[in-house]
């Protein structure tokens, strides 16, 4: 009997035991059960764009990437004057790195790079009696030093140590939009890293009588903080300049700027120091220059007129 009744048992479970495990691959079942679940899905509905849209769009984006572009990052100015050559010619446009020395107090991208101004750099700053107009300059004093432009030895002391720079002589020209003529060129001293033009003839160099920072006595280039001179104190567009809070004392560090063209630049050595919230940024490239030569003139041609072997310049 009990025999007779483990036999049946065995048989209940041979018949209720599923044939598709034994008898279906696994991995094939899976496969088998995704279809079936794609197949009760309710299908997508399916959504095409207009080429109208696409272009739309396209464009949006970038007007928008320019536009953050040129308000936190790069600024394209152009040079109306020769005070830089022959470093910069007169109409060079360019490309200003705003962000290099650092982001404004309520916009800040720490994966930009950004450091202090240095000594050389060339900067596009508001010019402080016009903060409207911009100038381009290169930075020769920092904050806390003191300077002294020799205009009989034409030579710059910062600290009372000379300046390593490399000089050349060049001849008097009228066309502002012609470049320099170097007729001479002195060797570079250990440590120059950029070139600056003077006259060769002295007499040319006249309105140094005017400069009143830094020539006739060595200046210190004050930092935030320090207290301000009479001078500013009493005349009210100064004070706004430097101390807008009236506290007396400078609002942010100062710098003394110069053109390469020592001769024919009004920089910090005639108007004063460039305030640090004054600086937009430091130029980079030449993206296009335009001939402002007299001789260009007559052409009307842009195309003909633009020195395009000027393209690409990198500003140093």
């Amino acid at each position: 009997m009990s025999d007779n009744l483990d036999v049946e048992s065995k048989d209940s479970v041979a018949q209720i035991e599923p044939p598709s495990v034994r008898e279906v691959d696994v991995e094939e079942y899976q496969e088998l059960k995704k279809q079936v679940t794609a197949k009760e899905k309710p299908a997508e509905p399916t959504f095409h764009k207009s080429v109208f849209r696409e272009y739309f769009e396209s464009a949006v984006v970038t007007l928008v990437m320019a536009l953050f572009g040129m308000t936190f990052i790069l600024q394209a100015v152009k040079v109306p004057t020769g005070s830089m050559k022959n470093t910069i010619w007169v109409q060079d446009h360019m490309l200003v790195n705003k962000y290099i020395f650092g982001a404004s107090d309520f916009f800040n991208l720490p994966i930009l790079p950004s450091r202090q101004v240095r000594r050389g750099d060339i900067t596009v700053f508001k010019y402080p009696l016009e903060p409207e107009t911009n100038y381009i300059k290169r930075v020769i004093g920092l904050p806390g030093e003191t300077i002294e432009f020799d205009a009989e030895k034409r030579k710059v002391y910062i600290n009372g140590q000379e300046l390593p720079e490399r000089r050349a002589f060049v001849a008097p020209t009228i066309d502002q939009g012609a470049s320099l003529e170097v007729l001479s060129e002195e060797s570079a001293p250990a440590g120059a890293e950029w070139t600056v033009y003077y006259v060769e003839e002295d007499s040319y160099y006249s309105f140094r009588e005017t400069a009143n920072y830094g020539v006739r006595q060595p200046y210190k280039i004050p930092v935030k903080g320090d207290a301000v001179p009479d001078e500013i104190k009493n005349d009210q567009k100064l004070r706004k300049i430097y101390d807008n809070d009236n506290d007396g004392k400078y609002d942010s560090d100062q710098y003394f700027c110069m053109g390469d063209n020592r001769d024919d630049s009004q920089d910090s050595r005639f108007w004063g120091t460039v305030p640090r919230s004054n600086i937009v940024g430091r130029a980079m490239f030449v993206y296009w220059s335009l001939d402002k030569t007299e001789e260009a003139e007559h052409t009307k041609n842009i195309f003909q007129r633009s020195r395009w072997w000027r393209t690409g310049t990198l500003v140093k």
